[in-house]
């Protein structure tokens, strides 16, 4: 089952094992309220467990990159295993959303940019 939590602007989701329509669904849905509330600015989507996506996993990012964007802020993923990186180069994904190591190297970036506290 995945998680998420939020702090200063900033959504972490840790995705489950399986990235298929159902969990895109769901996670679409729990990100929804996050949104009509106004608390996201930036969404960072942790791969750590992630071992399966299919096309409904690139669909949820992309969706959730709309809602961030409108709000300028960025969507990255962090700790891709590389069946996951070849699916997200392949999909060209990467020309929207930022590839990082960790989570600790987007917080150095957005202290670098000002916006993180």
């Amino acid at each position: 089952m995945e998680a998420f939590e939020v702090s200063n602007g900033v959504m972490i989701y840790y995705l489950p094992q399986e990235l298929d329509h159902f969990a895109a669904d769901r996670i679409k849905r729990k990100t929804e309220s996050c949104f009509k509330d106004g608390d996201i600015k930036h969404l960072i989507f942790d791969f750590d467990k992630t071992t399966f996506m299919d096309s409904s996993g690139i669909g949820l990012i992309t969706g959730r990159y709309r809602k961030v964007h409108d709000t300028g802020g960025q969507v990255y993923v962090i700790n891709i295993n590389a069946n996951i990186d070849k699916i997200l180069t392949m999909s060209g994904i990467y020309r929207i959303v930022k590839k990082k190591r960790s989570k600790e190297e987007i917080i150095k970036e957005m202290l670098k940019g000002g916006y993180y506290e």
